[in-house]
């Protein structure tokens, strides 16, 4: 059973951090569409997608794209591909760390109560780009041409 040029053989033969990191992004993902914040003297929820009521925007709108793009490039087994995962996964990580700094910041001494979407977030960002530097790169060894040596 064969998918395309060899796609199948692909999938069945990658090293358990491929898929881990294909698992940390989803969880990522998924942690945009539940509850990040709650601020509970204006009664607002904030999420990664929704913030009405504050001056945040989407704070995870950023994030979605590149998390979008680095699962599709996780997949395919090319270096370019795995040095554009590790910018992306670095992009992230430096988003991530923002929206905590600046979504968890207390204003006028009321401060925002954290919920477990937040720190997952927050915790499977930083967790894809520890995945994505311990994945083993392929390296072509070029034979040695008896004429330039």
């Amino acid at each position: 059973m064969k998918w395309g040029n060899g796609l199948g053989i692909y999938l069945c033969g990658m090293q358990i951090t491929k898929w881990l990191t294909a698992g940390a992004a989803l969880l990522f993902l998924i942690s945009h569409f539940f509850p990040w914040l709650v601020i509970e003297s204006k009664q607002i929820v904030v999420s990664g997608l929704d913030a009405s009521g504050t001056r945040y925007g989407k704070p995870g709108l950023f994030s979605l794209l590149f998390i979008s793009l680095f699962f599709i490039l996780n997949f395919i087994p090319r270096n370019w591909a795995h040095r554009a995962c590790i910018i992306l996964a670095a992009l992230n990580m430096g988003w991530t760390f923002r929206n905590f700094a600046l979504l968890s910041m207390c204003y006028g001494g009321e401060c925002p109560h954290r919920q477990i979407a937040f720190y997952v977030y927050v915790v499977t960002g930083a967790l894809l780009l520890l995945l994505v530097l311990l994945q083993p790169v392929r390296i072509k060894e070029e034979k040695a041409n008896p004429v330039n040596v």
